[in-house]
């Protein structure tokens, strides 16, 4: 074997090359797929919160959790529990602590109902939250969408809104 090594040396240096190459572009796809991988990173801390309604909340088509426009985690999954959603978040443990009186609302990013949750991670007298905490539903606030604002106006509104709409079109 030695000596077939030997024999094919430029060959097997080229195998070897080319493997490292394909683990280096596997673990890039990898991390931009937003798969963790446990060996090689800290598992992430999970933080729930209760929603009224979270109607356009999908895990795992990249929405995400943001303290002041900052991206510190993902949203991981949505179960109903009591006739609230319950939005499980995973953060990044280097953007914790995150206080009992935290607050979250989920906001849009774009009109065709791309959300992400913001997050105020709250103040440092209220004590932190546990692995696992659950933001309750008083501190949370649901997406707000156009059809709900506007028919929170009245009939001459909506008809002057109309108006301006048309004219401005």
């Amino acid at each position: 074997m030695a000596t077939a090594i030997r024999k094919h040396m430029r060959d097997f240096i080229a195998i070897a090359g080319l493997m490292a190459i394909g683990l280096v572009v596997t673990y890039v796809l990898v991390q931009n797929q937003r798969l963790r991988i446990p060996i090689l990173e800290e598992k992430p801390f999970v933080l729930k919160a209760e929603f009224e309604t979270a109607q356009a909340v999908t895990p795992g088509q990249g929405q995400t959790v943001e303290v002041a426009g900052v991206k510190i985690g993902d949203i991981a999954k949505v179960e109903l529990e009591d006739g609230k959603a319950v939005v499980s978040m995973d953060v990044e443990r280097k953007f914790l602590p995150i206080y009992r009186d935290a607050t979250a609302i989920i906001r849009p990013r774009t009109g065709l109902q791309d959300v992400f949750v913001q997050l105020d991670p709250g103040t440092r007298s209220a004590g932190t939250f546990e692995d696992g905490g659950t933001i309750p539903v008083s501190h949370t606030e649901p997406e707000v969408n156009l059809d709900q604002i506007l028919e929170a106006l009245d009939s001459d509104t909506q008809a002057y809104l109309r108006l301006l709409l048309v004219g401005a079109g």
